[in-house]
């Protein structure tokens, strides 16, 4: 089969790796330049060599599925363990261990989240910096070779035996929506509209040459912060001191319509108040926003799926069981043996 996958996060990028690798022709389709969703990498710094994972600092891996691929990162040496020096931040005071640590596991990338991304396509041909504004449905319509046209904003389009979409929820509502008056996608539809999402600022800071904390991370209660990241820590080649500081639910919400430097200026506040005074100085600074940082409300299935076998659509991503990188994972992964084990019989 000719399969278009519209975006190249995890879910995405997996469901497409596990297709091509069985013989399908798989073209995933991304809007933004990069690829791998919230595992993004941002160069900064003197001449972009400060690497920094401003969506996901870390992750587990719990699920079976999940597993095995992280043992398969750490033997490419494109992932570690990391996080034994956790500290806790409670609103007042700095504490070098977490009372409640369950005592996971915890991996990071040794360059950059974006690594996992980028590994991951090697098997499949992404383009980026293509945005699909809808779908096409053809179904039996024999005059045309395949069921789905695939329609970008730039008036191109693409013609796929089989779709799946590994987008956020909105925005897979959005590609959905147009297709309710020609196929019965009504039913995803109205279940994936009920899915919410909470933003995130994250707060980009680099230090040059300064000394680095003990700390690989601080997890933040009763702050303005959720989590702050020490970036140079992950890394096996130097790097300068640099953080990623993720800011809290309600201290987004109440700034999501502020202005850049009212952000900035109060985050760097409040990792000065952990930190210390040198804390809110950096060299360079860089804030980004995340519409969609993490799904609220989850679905208790894999995956969705339109019922027709002429013409597959599937819809995956990290709000299906979970919110996490692994359920991300496990999605486009039983979506794609599913189909293996539909379509190739």
């Amino acid at each position: 089969m000719v399969i278009g996958i519209i975006g190249a996060g995890i879910s995405g990028l997996t469901a497409g790796r596990l297709l091509a690798r069985a013989g399908h022709e798989v073209t995933i389709f991304e809007k933004s330049k990069g690829f791998g969703g919230r595992m993004a990498t941002r160069y900064a710094g003197k001449d972009n060599q400060t690497r920094l994972d401003h969506g996901l600092s870390y992750f587990e891996a719990e699920s079976s599925e999940f597993r095995e691929f992280a043992a398969e990162l750490l033997e490419k040496k494109l992932i570690k363990s990391w996080g034994d020096k956790f500290f806790v931040y409670d609103g007042d005071k700095l504490y070098d261990k977490n009372p409640n640590d369950p005592g996971k596991s915890f991996y990071t990338s040794v360059d950059g989240m974006n690594s996992i991304g980028k590994y991951l396509s090697r098997w499949v041909d992404v383009q980026t910096g293509n945005k699909v504004g809808g779908l096409t449905y053809f179904g039996g319509n024999r005059t045309r070779k395949r069921p789905w046209i695939i329609n970008f904003t730039s008036s191109a389009t693409f013609s796929a035996d089989a779709v799946i979409i590994a987008l956020p929820a909105p925005q897979a509502y959005g590609i959905l929506s147009t297709t309710i008056d020609e196929t019965n996608t009504l039913k995803i539809v109205r279940q994936i509209d009920e899915i919410s999402y909470k933003p995130a600022f994250s707060l980009m800071a680099g230090y040059g040459d300064r000394e680095m904390p003990e700390w690989n991370a601080v997890l933040c209660t009763n702050s303005k912060l959720r989590f702050i990241s020490n970036e140079a820590s992950k890394r096996d080649k130097k790097q300068e001191c640099s953080f990623v500081l993720h800011a809290g639910k309600e201290f987004t919400r109440k700034h999501r319509d502020s202005d850049e430097d009212t952000v900035t200026r109060e985050m760097l506040a409040e990792f000065a108040e952990i930190a210390g005074g040198w804390a809110a100085s950096p060299d360079w600074y860089q804030l980004h926003f995340w519409k969609y940082s993490r799904a609220e409300k989850v679905m208790d299935s894999p995956y969705f799926e339109l019922e027709n076998h002429e013409a597959p659509l599937a819809v995956v991503g990290d709000y299906f069981e979970g919110n996490k990188v692994d359920n991300a994972y496990r999605s486009g992964y039983l979506l794609a043996r599913h189909w293996l084990d539909k379509f190739d019989k």
